[in-house]
């Protein structure tokens, strides 16, 4: 039991957090002057597109978890990959984004790193 829901709390900021990442994307972009329409839409992009993954993967996390359909052996490798995956964009937005003066960017690395932890976790305890 304490597996399944530390995948489904995991899960659920997993979602949350990549809303966040969508909703604010004209105020963040506006947030970096004067851009060339190219630049603003590839920043634009790039925000959608971590939301768009981070919302990926909670949701199939979430899937997978509360239909147990695919069985504990595989559940679980899924559980890692999700893990791995979410350790290596921490990594990324660590050495680009946890640089800027936005508190909401330098907990990036900090949420994702918390949400694989959970996931990593969720594969050696029970249930």
């Amino acid at each position: 039991m304490p597996g399944l829901v530390l995948r489904l709390i995991g899960s659920l900021v997993l979602v949350v957090w990549g809303v966040a990442h969508i909703v604010p994307v004209r105020r963040i972009t506006r947030g970096f002057g004067s851009l060339s329409p190219e630049n603003r839409r590839i920043v634009s992009s790039t925000w959608i597109a971590e939301g768009l993954a981070l919302i990926f993967v909670g949701a199939i996390e979430a899937l997978v978890t509360t239909y147990g359909i695919l069985g504990g052996g595989l559940e679980n490798r899924i559980a890692l990959a999700s893990g791995g995956f979410l350790l290596a964009l921490a990594l990324l937005d660590l050495a680009t984004k946890a640089r800027s003066a936005h508190l909401a960017m330098r907990l990036c690395p900090v949420v994702l790193t918390l949400v694989a932890g959970a996931f990593i976790a969720s594969t050696v305890v029970p249930g």
